[in-house]
């Protein structure tokens, strides 16, 4: 594994000592549980040798958060994101309670738990999709309903990777029905709920396309007694707790699909080298060599996306979109990368004694799993555009006098004061000329006129009246967006204003 310079030396130690097991003794006994469908039991009992399920718990609980941290984390999930199915027990007890109870646990609910995960005593799993709220997360029906120190749950989940084999499942729950918390997100509450607790059963195992031999399925809550004692934060918190724990656990989804492309790559590479066709090795085929070309600037890319996003967690920096941007690369191009390197390997792929199509079908899920591609496209749109809107401002543009088009200045001219509707109509004519087919915002007119937001509201509404302005109302009727009409344009100023004709035209063909 290639190091970064900003990991510290315990990390660069991490990561050799990381590669060597998983090669050397997980990858042996993982491959062939998976290959029987057995729950990777034994491969859990070697990494909690190695203390990995701690990489994030303070070392006060027994782990090892401040030598390794979310980069440590990541290192462990690539390494053992390579052997099998073992990265999920993992991964889901690595964010499956460990950050929550870090940060909006109580110290009490800390000793009870942390220490027992970080021995690898406890496998964790975060409980949080239903039947009926998948994607729209805020929508769980799952009720819990104050009892005295007790919640009762009543409800179902579903896709729960681990279930049955974890100990502790973070879980999401409704507390209120009131549209108003709803609104605010004040209705969900997160809780620790054990194994064993009376009325918590499974309920049903999926037969999934992958995650040979992971449990996942439906868990059934009839009337189960949680108590008081295991709420995470406030009655009310939950949607905040699931937030905060979510840009972590998109970033440890993310890095067991770099073990998957590695190995896929590796297979990939064996074959091209051993293969002969038409008298010479496979690899020796252009084409191939560009799916293997391929392969690598996606892996050094999904790498270097990786470890920003890891070393920015560590920092105490918020990376939702940083995350987002990690989980949805690393699948949707390890997905490529699995597919591309069974096309090489031709029909030796397809078969499954080469761990190559396990590889495809488990990126495939795992692009689905913890938020889909197309749900993190939406939440880089919203988040990213809203950090990045002061880079994305374009300069102040006016008509230059000598060109007659329009040119950027380096800073705003002063703003002109507003006497009368036509100050107004001015405005927009002139952006007519700047920024054709656009309309104006209410602060791109505020940047030219020297005007509260009252008066150029009433101004608008007037020139609208005269049908000499067109306007755009948001969702709440506000208007947000401005443009001229004709019958404006011919009001501001006269036609000839508008005109622009090039040097180059010739005059004797325009009307």
């Amino acid at each position: 594994m290639e190091h970064f310079p900003w990991w510290n030396e315990s990390q660069k130690k991490l990561a050799e000592d990381a590669k060597r097991i998983v090669d050397e003794v997980l990858i042996p006994i993982c491959e062939k549980d998976a290959w029987k469908k057995q729950f990777p039991w034994r491969g859990i009992k070697e990494i909690a040798k190695q203390g990995w399920f701690g990489a994030q718990i303070p070392a006060k609980y027994g782990g090892h958060a401040e030598e390794w941290g979310v980069t440590g984390a990541s290192i462990i999930l690539e390494e053992v994101g390579r052997a099998a199915e073992l990265g999920s027990p993992l991964g889901t007890t690595m964010f499956g309670g460990v950050h929550q109870l870090i940060h909006d646990g109580t110290e009490e609910q800390r000793q009870r738990w942390l220490p027992k995960i970080a021995k690898g005593e406890l496998v964790g799993a975060i409980t949080m999709t239903e039947p009926y709220a998948g994607s729209d997360i805020a929508g769980i029906e799952t009720d819990a309903v104050r009892d005295g120190d007790f919640y009762i749950i009543n409800g179902k989940k579903r896709f729960q990777t681990c279930m049955a084999a974890a100990n502790v499942y973070m879980t999401y729950v409704r507390t209120s029905k009131n549209p108003d918390d709803r609104a605010k997100y004040r209705h969900l509450t997160g809780l620790v709920i054990e194994k064993g607790t009376p009325g918590f059963s499974v309920e049903k195992i999926n037969e999934l396309m992958a995650y040979d031999g992971v449990y996942n399925g439906y868990l059934s809550f009839n009337n189960a007694r949680v108590p008081v004692a295991n709420r995470l934060g406030e009655e009310g918190d939950g949607w905040r707790v699931m937030m905060s724990g979510l840009n972590v656990e998109r970033v440890l989804n993310a890095a067991p699909a770099l073990g998957g492309m590695r190995e896929a790559m590796r297979y990939a590479v064996q074959h091209l080298q051993r293969r002969i066709q038409f008298n010479a090795p496979t690899g020796d085929i252009a084409t191939n060599q560009f799916k293997i070309s391929d392969m690598i600037w996606k892996l050094n890319i999904a790498r270097l996306i990786t470890y920003y996003a890891a070393y920015c967690a560590d920092l105490g920096k918020e990376i939702p979109v940083e995350a987002a941007i990690a989980k949805m690369f690393n699948l949707d191009r390890g997905l490529e990368t699995a597919i591309e390197a069974i096309q090489v390997m031709g029909g030796n792929g397809t078969t499954k004694f080469y761990p190559v199509e396990r590889i495809m079908r488990d990126m495939k899920v795992n692009q689905i799993a913890a938020g889909t591609s197309e749900v993190l496209k939406l939440l880089i749109y919203r988040q990213g555009l809203r950090s990045m809107m002061p880079d994305l401002k374009i300069p102040p543009r006016v008509i230059d006098e000598e060109l007659k088009v329009p040119m950027p200045l380096g800073k705003p001219l002063p703003k002109k004061s507003v006497s009368s509707d036509n100050d107004v109509l001015k405005v927009l004519a002139e952006n007519y000329r700047i920024n054709p087919g656009l309309h104006m915002t209410i602060d791109d007119i505020k940047e030219i006129l020297d005007i509260a937001d009252a008066e150029l509201n009433k101004h608008l509404l007037s020139l609208e009246k005269k049908e000499l302005v067109g306007l755009y109302r948001d969702k709440r009727g506000m208007v947000a967006l401005a443009r001229v009409t004709y019958e404006g344009l011919s009001k501001a100023n006269p036609p000839e204003y508008y005109r622009y004709i090039p040097s180059w035209v010739d005059k004797k063909d325009m009307f």
